[in-house]
């Protein structure tokens, strides 16, 4: 059944940006993949200079914020944040001065467990009621090739506050359905839960915790 669980919520999480996505197409005028529209996935480009610069807002019909822990030593577990916020200041001419700040509402949490989530929002885990919020802000992104790059920053998790750092990849870019300027990104980190005082149960769910962030920036304006 815990198998199960997990691909269910893989697949949520995998499929529901491909809804979204094919929603919002069929909602343009001729939206159909087929009725003749520009091929984005082509035309989309993977050079950050193609990016003007600015602040972009995160667009959350097209991000997806996972946590994935060891459960019992023998699979993992996969949870999913339903509502983000966040901001880009981008600048192409240079990547390294770049900064992101993102905002997740910790009660959003959702599992494919019946009445888990309301558990792990309770004050044995999340104590969403105290610490609503989880929020990274970068301090420092280092290139570490043309589309890749670690971004450093601090972590504020259950009212504690500690550095990690983001493996991220540009994913493309370009104009989005509505013509706006469009960064997307994928980016994971590891951290230890136990480092932010979320000690409960860890000898059934480890204490290694992995971020998984995918996620479009777009520019309005």
């Amino acid at each position: 059944m815990l198998a199960n669980s997990v691909r269910i919520a893989i697949a949520i999480a995998v499929a529901g940006p491909l809804l979204v996505l094919d929603v919002t197409a069929q909602a343009q005028p001729g939206g159909d993949a087929q009725g003749g529209r520009k091929d984005r996935i082509a035309s989309a480009s993977k050079n950050p200079a193609a990016a003007p610069g600015g602040l972009y807002k995160m667009d959350p019909d097209h991000t997806s914020v996972l946590i994935r822990i060891m459960h019992e030593g023998t699979s993992y577990s996969t949870f999913r944040f339903n509502s983000d916020a966040g901001v880009l200041d981008w600048d192409p001419a240079r990547i390294e001065a770049s900064k992101v700040d993102i905002t997740v509402e910790t009660s959003s949490i959702v599992t494919p467990v019946a009445g888990f989530a309301d558990r792990l929002s309770g004050p044995r885990y999340l104590n969403t009621a105290k610490f609503p919020q989880a929020r990274f802000v970068s301090t420092g992104i280092r290139r570490t090739g043309p589309t890749t790059g670690e971004i450093t920053g601090d972590l504020t998790f259950l009212g504690v506050t500690r550095p990690i750092k983001i493996d991220a990849q540009l994913v493309g870019i370009g104009p989005n359905a509505r013509d706006l300027p469009t960064i997307g990104f994928a980016g994971s980190a590891k951290f230890k839960r136990s480092d932010f005082g979320l000690t409960t149960l860890l000898t059934v769910f480890g204490d290694e915790t992995e971020l998984m962030i995918d996620t479009e920036f777009t520019r309005e304006g």
